[in-house]
């Protein structure tokens, strides 16, 4: 069972192919994600992620699930499990993008979840704006 835990929702010039191609990828992730300093293909298809202390999850396990228009991290193996959720809709000549955290489990966590959601959605929100000036750039990501 999993617990919406916030919604974050933008509007972008970005094609969502572009936005596809880079959520896709959890390789791209330090392009947009500051605070990520590694992330290791696995064996398994899933990838391990390194964050720069201090960090809720300073180490996670991510795979990634992909439809035309949704793309879904699942995170393991931190203080935090979650599942965030990437919606891609076409609106005129804008797309949409919806990014929804929903926790999975929350062992070891400092903080009680209501005080965590709105200080990890303006996290998540940031990220989000670096994501679409990566998107809207002709910078190069992997694909």
């Amino acid at each position: 069972m999993s617990e919406n835990l916030f919604q974050n929702v933008i509007s972008t010039h970005a094609r969502p192919d572009r936005l596809h191609e880079i959520l896709v990828h959890p390789e791209n992730l330090p392009l947009w994600d500051e605070e990520l300093i590694q992330v290791v293909p696995t064996i398994t298809a899933k990838f391990q992620l390194t964050r720069q202390p201090p960090a809720l999850n300073e180490h996670e396990d991510l795979s990634v699930t992909a439809t035309a228009d949704q793309i879904i991290y699942h995170s393991q193996g931190g203080r935090l499990a979650y599942d965030l959720v990437f919606s891609l809709a076409t609106e005129a000549t804008h797309t949409i993008l919806t990014e929804e955290l929903r926790v999975t489990s929350t062992g070891g966590l400092p903080l009680p979840l209501r005080l965590l959601a709105p200080i990890a959605q303006q996290a998540f929100a940031q990220k989000l704006h670096h994501l679409i000036a990566l998107a809207e750039s002709s910078r190069e990501v992997l694909s």
